[in-house]
């Protein structure tokens, strides 16, 4: 899916994938996870959904997305906090941010972009920086895996960017959109520390 799909689907975007429940149990997972606040980059943050109840934990959220439609609904919820951009060009230095978020990001990426952005999560992070995201989103709604977020593979992609894996943990919440399982789908989320 490209920018212009999400920019026509952003009003919408929200109420059709889970609102803000599910939001504020991604967020909870990721707290769960690394319960320490600090400057925050949500990649692929979209509306800022997830990015807000981030912000409501203490984390200084920026949101960064290629949709110009999803970041003017970011934008309403933190303003000042959004920039356009690339996944995996990050507009943010080297070793700047204390956490990475990718919630529902690379499963929608060829495998090489989903590489691509681990290692541009790892350049981005300080030592002792964080990346937190979702893996195997496909099987969370009962479809066949996607290579990109396959979580053996992620792991293995962050390996090699020199993050080491120190968590996992999961959150449920449902949607009108994509889900052939029928229930609540379950969405894994691994985080990794970079030394």
């Amino acid at each position: 899916m490209t920018a212009g799909y999400y920019d026509r689907e952003a009003t919408r975007y929200d109420d059709s994938r889970g609102g803000l429940d599910r939001a504020r149990r991604a967020a909870d997972a990721v707290a769960a996870l690394v319960p320490t606040a600090g400057r925050t980059l949500d990649v692929g943050g979209g509306t800022g959904i997830v990015s807000a109840e981030l912000a409501a934990q203490g984390r200084d959220v920026l949101v960064v997305d290629l949709s110009v439609g999803m970041l003017r609904l970011a934008a309403g919820r933190l303003p000042g906090r959004v920039a356009a951009g690339r996944a995996d060009r990050l507009p943010v230095a080297a070793s700047s941010v204390d956490l990475v978020t990718a919630i529902w990001v690379l499963h929608l990426l060829p495998v090489d972009q989903a590489d691509a952005v681990v290692a541009e999560a790892a350049r981005v992070l300080r030592p002792g920086g964080h990346l937190v995201t979702t893996v195997d989103k496909p099987l969370a709604h009962g479809r066949e895996a996607a290579e990109a977020d396959a979580r053996d593979r992620v792991l293995a992609v962050a390996g090699r960017a020199r993050l080491t894996a120190v968590g996992q943990s999961a959150f449920s919440g449902r949607s009108e959109w994509g889900s052939s399982s029928g229930g609540d789908p379950v969405f894994r989320v691994v985080a990794f520390r970079r030394d």
